[in-house]
């Protein structure tokens, strides 16, 4: 017989060998144990898939926007630079500054790209879709960029007398070309202009906006290829041995030299994407990250009070297993491997959710987030990094405590105790309380601050414009002025068109806007600083948009430049309680006389500032940028049609948008809905998790407490007598969780104070509506449980053994 020599590997590998089968067992039994209960399980798993599925969208987007650079090579030197100083300026820069800034030391390179829409025709259908018109070394500045056919733009592609050559993505070649293998080197029409594709592009690639699909190389030496004032938007790499502040001196020094109109004005850098372009979305990130947080916590709270009672309930197993032998440490190790499982299955489950939220946001935030960002809104690898994490920190968050709890028992008590009559242990009853409290307090958190947001909304949108914008449709457009009668001709001749009103600058976006020292014709009024928003408009103007006249009248096709109409904002700053018609005031070296008064028109905005008083002048066709504004009958006319029309009128124009007026003031609405959407969402899971929880736990309790209601109903307790006993335990939680979440709700009022509209946080009716829905919500969650004590009957349960 010969004895085994273990060496000291051996002896390591048996050792983790055991261990594994050990564990391998605890896994199988922790499977076995969740089947035997299915209910509880699907809900642990499905309150943690959905922590983990909201915290993995939130960071996909977020990263999206404001952690991951731009996806090109160097990020941190590219960059739009525009002038202007400290009260704005133009987004565009002249033809002269970009040769300048091409030129300069100051920059590796200098391009442009400007954004458009345009109309392709295919086989008898014309589809619209975004184009960029670039400059040919734009791809070589941004790095990186490879065609996934053909080639990219070079220098020969604007040479003189020719400018027909696109690119397109892989989105358009296969959707609108159905992937024909035979595009580069076809040509397709474009605005019914025969146009040579060179190339194409992969569908990953976005720039300079996320919804561009063609591009077309330009010079911007060739007048109206760029956009309406022939003013390219530059976009820079900053030479890698000058510093910054040197670069942007040289820059600034360039563009007075080469354009007069930029002295005074100094260069501004921003970058290409994110949310860092918004301030709105600067506090609102943070603000809806911390709102994740707490939804996180509260479904991981929840799943943890019902771990916990699951594990009350398996008191005698453990015990038992305690005294054939098993250690504290093995029956931790056992409770948190079933964590685990139900964790694990979260976050596949998760996974899912977190890809169903994102196609979502997708589809109903595409102005608010997806305009922000060059990347696409997709789970990568940093997303399922983000995934793992949250289904750790969950699986921690609520398997711990329970494990540890729900183990610690006394053998010779707890073994001695008959079912039937077992109660939870104080310990894990002031545990499972407190976890409600904190659901309950975060809950009310939450909808204190959903409140606030959905309510501002609703006041934002019932805020009096001050115009009908209802069935309005408006086509932006370069034209030369000769055809603006034709034009008005082709759409007047459309089905259901009532009136067409040409003008600079629409509401809500404003035209221009002129800020400094306005000087009525009062002796010795002082100058008034304002910044005042500007319109050329046409006589029909206001009829068209229903905009009130009060006093005086409005525009004839005779009037000068000099008359104008102002609303009554202006009028009451420059000439308070005086009658400003025949007045005439002062701005800069422009000289006005008013002529009418109308009604103000109002910007539904959060941003104060940016409702501004309106000046109107008469539009007399000196841009060659207008918009043509089409009110109809209730049926108008799709934007292909009305291209098609202005077209018609003037071959040689450019049709830059034509979409309903309507659809500016929901994208100026796009951020306090998305808000108030998420903060009602959060809120509606939160609350709907705190109900869960206080459910399972009076649930939970009335089942380990039947042997005492039973023996207090023998003592001549009522069934009412019961019933309250049991709602006032769920009342006094909830009053406590409410007491607190107010408190912290009052706490963060400060940081909701931007995000709010007509509606304060001492608002009563709010506070009202967010005790009644919890005091609701609480009563609810009560009830049943209640009425499950209330139906004990004393006699079965005094006969039981």
């Amino acid at each position: 017989m010969f004895a085994r020599i273990l060496t000291p590997k051996d002896a390591i590998r048996d050792v983790t060998a055991t261990w594994l089968d050990s564990v391998w067992q605890d896994l199988r039994y922790a499977v076995r144990t969740l089947l035997r209960r299915p209910a509880v399980a699907v809900a642990a798993i499905g309150m943690l898939a959905l922590a983990i599925g909201i915290t993995t969208a939130m960071f996909t987007v977020a990263d999206a926007l404001l952690l991951r650079p731009v996806p090109f090579r160097e990020p941190d030197r590219l960059a739009s630079i525009w002038m202007g100083n400290e009260h704005g300026g133009f987004t565009t820069v002249s033809p002269a500054v970009l040769r300048a800034w091409h030129d300069s030391p100051a920059f590796a390179a200098a391009e442009s790209a400007v954004s458009d829409t345009s109309l392709i025709e295919v086989d008898g259908t014309v589809v619209a879709r975004d184009i960029a018109r670039v400059t040919p070394g734009v791809f070589d500045l941004l790095g990186g960029v490879r065609p996934i056919r053909g080639r990219l733009f070079n220098a020969s592609d604007v040479r003189a007398g020719i400018d027909d050559r696109v690119l397109v993505s892989e989105d358009v070649w296969r959707t609108v070309y159905h992937a024909d293998p035979a595009l580069v080197g076809r040509t397709i029409s474009i605005d019914r202009e025969p146009l040579v594709v060179v190339g194409i592009l992969p569908s990953s690639f976005r720039f300079p906006k996320w919804n561009t699909v063609i591009w077309r190389a330009v010079d911007v030496d060739v007048r109206g290829r760029l956009n309406a004032k022939e003013r390219p938007r530059a976009y820079v790499r900053f030479a890698p041995d000058m510093p910054r502040t040197d670069a942007l001196r040289v820059a600034m020094e360039a563009a007075r030299a080469a354009d007069a109109a930029n002295t005074g004005l100094w260069p501004h850098v921003q970058p290409l994407a994110g949310l860092v372009l918004d301030p709105y979305y600067q506090r609102a990130v943070p603000v809806l990250a911390a709102g994740v947080v707490l939804v996180f916590f509260v479904l991981c709270a929840n799943v943890t009070s019902l771990l916990l009672a699951r594990m009350t309930t398996r008191r005698r197993e453990f015990s038992m297993r305690s005294a054939l032998g098993a250690s504290r440490r093995r029956l931790i190790r056992q409770a948190f491997i079933e964590s685990s499982v139900l964790a694990g299955t979260g976050v596949v489950v998760g996974l899912g959710i977190a890809a169903a939220l994102i196609s979502f946001s997708r589809a109903f935030l595409p102005g608010a987030i997806l305009l922000r960002t060059l990347h696409p809104l997709n789970i990568d690898l940093r997303a399922l990094a983000v995934t793992s994490l949250s289904g750790v920190v969950a699986t921690l968050a609520a398997g711990l405590l329970p494990a540890w709890l729900g183990t610690a028992v006394n053998t010779d008590e707890t073994l001695r105790v008959i079912d039937r009559g077992a109660t939870e242990t104080r310990a894990t009853r002031a545990v499972t309380r407190t976890l409600i409290v904190g659901e309950i307090a975060l809950a009310c958190t939450l909808l204190v601050g959903a409140t606030l947001l959905v309510r501002s909304f609703v006041n934002l949108v019932n805020t009096d414009r001050g115009l009908d914008a209802h069935d309005v449709i408006v086509a932006t457009v370069t034209r030369p002025p000769s055809a603006a009668r034709a034009i008005e001709e082709q759409l007047r001749a459309l089905p259901g068109v009532q009136r067409v009103a040409w003008s600079y600058g629409l509401p809500p976006d404003g035209g221009s806007f002129s800020f400094g020292s306005w000087r009525s014709d009062v002796p010795g009024a002082p100058a008034v600083d304002l910044v005042v928003d500007r319109y050329d408009v046409g006589p029909d103007f206001f009829a068209l948009y229903a905009i009130a006249l009060l006093r005086g009248r409005t525009f004839q096709p005779s009037d000068p430049r000099g008359h104008v109409v102002i609303g009554e904002r202006l009028a009451r700053t420059l000439w308070p309680g005086l009658d400003p018609i025949g007045r005439s005031f002062t701005f800069e070296q422009e000289h006005f006389r008013v002529i009418g008064v109308v009604r103000e028109i109002h910007l539904p905005t959060l941003d104060a500032s940016l409702d501004r008083p309106e000046l109107y002048e008469p539009f007399g066709g000196n841009s060659n940028y207008a918009s043509m504004s089409v009110r109809c009958g209730g049926s108008c006319p799709d934007a292909a049609r009305v291209r098609q029309r202005i077209v018609a009128a003037s071959p040689g124009i450019q049709v830059e948008e034509v979409r309903p007026v309507e659809d500016a003031y929901f994208e100026q609405l796009a951020q306090p809905r998305a808000a108030a959407a998420l903060g009602f969402a959060f809120a509606g899971i939160a609350i709907l998790a705190a109900a869960g929880g206080l459910f399972s736990v009076l649930s939970f309790a009335v089942s380990r407490r039947r042997r005492e209601f039973g023996i207090r109903m023998a003592l001549g307790a009522s069934a009412r007598q019961i019933r309250q006993l049991v709602l006032r335990d769920g009342i006094i939680v909830a009053l406590t969780g409410i007491g607190i979440g107010m408190a912290a709700a009052a706490a963060v009022a400060r940081t909701l104070a931007s995000f709010e509209y007509g509606v304060k946080i001492t608002d009563p009716a709010s506070w009202l509506l967010v005790i009644g829905v919890l005091g609701g919500t609480t009563i609810a969650a009560s009830w049943r449980p209640a009425r499950q004590a209330a139906r004990v009957d004393p006699v079965v349960l005094l006969r039981e053994e």
